[in-house]
């Protein structure tokens, strides 16, 4: 696997502005960009751990109780 590069600023406003038309502050552009950033290192992590011999997650369905 390639190395990852940062999430950037410019990706997140870029991202914004091309995919769904918004044009976000600087203010929130920067903690966007601290969040996805979070996101991205942790999914690195996840990646990393031997779980290629698991079992897949057990499906979960709540059965749904009639209102009283």
């Amino acid at each position: 696997m390639s190395k990852r590069k940062p999430v950037t600023a410019e990706t997140v406003a870029a991202v914004a502005a091309d995919s769904a038309g918004h044009r976000l502050p600087p203010a929130r552009v920067a903690a966007m960009t601290e969040m996805v950033e979070m996101v991205a290192q942790q999914m690195v992590t996840l990646r990393q751990l031997p779980l290629k011999d698991c079992e897949p997650a057990v499906m979960f369905r709540p059965i749904e109780t009639p209102k009283r």
